[in-house]
């Protein structure tokens, strides 16, 4: 293993990784990596937090957090609908597009 790291010169930490990962899969290939954590709010569930908007525009984010029926913070809903271009004008949530003529 001492010889193979030399003479490509890298660590031997490398080579027995790369001979661990081949020992366990066969292949030399690396592990595909994660893409982070999944989002809390499926498509469904999306749709519904956008249409529960859209009917009770003047709700409060607890009075959307407590319908969405989603196990997050009150946070991650109103991170959520900025991210559906949701904004608050005054007692309001609109669509950003529209906030813009007012």
């Amino acid at each position: 293993m001492g010889q193979i790291a030399e003479h490509f010169r890298i660590p031997k930490g490398t080579v027995q990784n790369i001979l661990e990962r081949y020992r366990d899969s066969g292949s030399l290939a690396p592990k595909p990596q994660n893409a982070g954590r999944k989002p809390a709010f499926s498509e469904q569930s999306l749709r519904s937090l956008e249409q529960d908007v859209l009917l009770h525009p003047d709700a409060t984010l607890a009075e959307l957090h407590k319908r969405s029926g989603v196990d997050v913070s009150v946070v991650s809903v109103h991170n959520t609908l900025k991210r559906l271009g949701f904004t608050r004008k005054k007692s309001l949530y609109i669509r950003a597009s529209s906030a813009a003529g007012t």
